[in-house]
């Protein structure tokens, strides 16, 4: 499933990324490297957050089988 926020936030980054590039100011340069890094950053959190609700939904989801053939069983 493509996650939306982080494309949004990844594609940020290559904004910032391309302004960096074309900076002539060292200092500017540097600011914009910084908040492209920032907003990966972003997109990483972002999708390991969801990667914790899937991994938790499904464990839930499994718990829920496991307990249900357990009762079936006895």
């Amino acid at each position: 499933m493509i996650d939306v926020q982080a494309t949004y936030y990844r594609r940020r980054a290559i904004v910032a990324r391309q302004s960096a590039a074309a900076a002539m100011d060292p200092y500017v340069k540097a600011a914009f490297a910084e908040v492209a890094n920032h907003w990966l950053g972003l997109a990483e959190h972002i999708e390991w957050l969801h990667s914790i609700r899937r991994g938790s939904h499904d464990r839930a989801s499994g718990d829920a089988i496991i307990s249900l053939t357990a009762h079936r069983s006895s």
